[in-house]
């Protein structure tokens, strides 16, 4: 049974009126009062001594004697029924906080509840302050040179300068009827070149014609070597963070793991006889309130309590991130593992390259042919020796760069136009085309074009077709790399 503590000042109370009760009693009660029982540690505030006598008002209090010596304990009675709960004291000091016992086995994990909807983004945190730069890490080796990317549109043509003079122009003599065109005959052998004659004035200037369509760009050039990298440049002023939205709704708690088993309690001492409780007398009148003490000094103020980043270590893959406190429950340091992302993979290559190396005869309706495979990777891009076709067999987003050298024949009819286009499943594929004007015999040109391409169904099949000519080729060649995924 646990016994109530009384300050001094209501030890003191209690005793002052023990000792006036009997006095009272001794002077007008007919049996002389016995005297009063020990104060302390009695569980419940002294009762009347003496029921027969009319007890007065207490007197003024009297010098506090010295504190006699402690009788022995007697022997713990029997614990009696409990009693009805007095209310609540103030609560004392928080004493030290006891070690920490063994944690017992962990449950199993309960299954994971649904994830609640994400609540609005709240705003962040103010970001602390950057920590130094690290020193810039050597320059890696310079990985190949990726596919050369489309041609972007061509710029405003820039204005025309300011044209001269024009001299004065000649009257122009009536243009006679034209006469029909006669058969041409077999061109005879050039001759000598005459002197140039002198140049006529120059005549008005006609309205500008319309800007040709732009040529196909030609061939990228291998990719220089390149350069030390530059001195890093400082770190820019970090942004003001967003305000941190509301955190979700959190889902359902997973079910509690098994208790572990509880220790053995100790063996329980035997409880002493309880002695007889005396009978309750009346309560006497309550005395005058006595006069209000000083105002004691106040107490020093206590410390903030602090909280601080302890240490951050990053866990591995897949494990639970945490937080625990190294310091106490007044300064905390918060001590973080973070669990660092799985390692990503790459996706494998995929690539075909065809070629041509000996010189061919085209003519316009027909493909460029490709007669042997160069290096490729995977199976999503196919081509058979010997053939026009390179045949797609995955869907998804495809590079395809083309390039050709082309020759003007020597019977043919000069100036000649010739063009190539790339097909996909015999439909032509706009902006995938190069095109040259030969104008004098044996010339040779070297035409490319590179286009990115859409594949959505299997399989796809490529071809790069001539229109005009006759023409020769050599050196063809294609190259089709597989981007990605649609």
């Amino acid at each position: 049974m646990k016994q109530k503590k009384f300050s001094r000042n209501s030890m003191i109370y209690h005793l002052q009126n023990i000792i006036n009760q009997r006095q009272n009693c001794n002077n007008g009660c007919r049996p002389p009062c016995p005297p009063p029982p020990p104060v302390p540690p009695c569980p419940d505030p002294p009762e009347p001594i003496c029921p027969c006598c009319h007890i007065g008002p207490t007197g003024p209090t009297g010098a506090t004697g010295p504190t006699g010596a402690t009788g022995p304990t007697g022997e713990t009675g029997p614990t009696g029924a409990t009693g009805p709960t007095g209310a609540t004291g103030p609560t004392g000091a928080t004493g030290p906080t006891g070690a920490t016992g063994p944690t017992g086995a962990t449950g199993p994990t309960g299954a994971t509840g649904p994830t609640g909807a994400t609540g609005p983004a709240g705003a962040t945190g103010a970001t602390g302050a950057t920590g130094p730069t690290g020193a810039t890490g050597p320059t890696g080796a310079t990985g190949p040179a990726g596919a050369t990317g489309p041609t972007g549109a061509t710029g405003p043509t820039g204005p025309t300068g300011a044209t001269g003079p024009t001299g004065a122009t000649g009257p122009t003599g009536a243009t006679g009827p034209t006469g029909a065109t006669g058969p041409t005959g077999a061109t005879g052998p050039t001759g000598a070149t005459g002197p140039t004659g002198a140049t006529g004035p120059t005549g008005a200037t006609g309205a500008t014609g319309p800007t040709g369509a732009t040529g196909p760009t030609g061939a990228t050039g291998p990719t220089g070597a390149t350069g030390p990298a530059g001195a890093t440049g400082a770190t820019g002023a970090t942004g003001p963070t967003g305000a941190t939205g509301p955190t979700g709704a959190t889902g359902p708690t997973g079910a509690t793991g098994p208790t572990g088993a509880t220790g053995p309690t100790g063996a329980t001492g035997p409880t002493g006889a309880t002695g007889p409780t005396g009978p309750t007398g009346p309560t006497g009148a309550t005395g005058p309130t006595g006069p209000r003490g000083s105002t004691g000094s106040t107490g020093s103020t206590g410390s903030a309590a602090t909280v601080q980043v302890g240490t951050v270590t990053t866990g591995a893959p897949g494990t639970s991130a945490s937080v625990s406190n190294s310091g106490t429950s007044q300064n905390a340091i918060l001590d973080f593992v973070i669990p660092s992302g799985q390692t990503g993979s790459a996706p494998p290559a995929s690539f075909l390259t065809a070629y041509s190396v000996p010189s061919q005869s085209g003519t316009s309706g027909s493909p460029i042919i490709f007669d042997r495979n160069g290096v490729s990777a995977g199976t999503s891009i196919t081509h058979a020796s010997n053939s026009p076709s390179v045949v797609i067999n995955k869907t998804g987003y495809y590079g395809v760069s083309f390039n050709v050298t082309v020759s003007a024949v020597t019977s043919s009819t000069l100036p000649q136009s010739v063009q190539l286009y790339l097909q996909q499943n015999g439909s032509t594929v706009s902006g995938a085309g190069a095109s040259h004007n030969f104008r004098s015999s044996g010339e040779n040109e070297s035409l490319s074009f590179y286009l990115t391409i859409s594949v959505q169904t299997t399989p796809a099949t490529l071809t790069v077709m001539i229109n005009g000519g006759p023409m020769t080729y050599s050196d063809a060649s294609i190259t089709v790399n597989r981007l990605g995924n649609i």
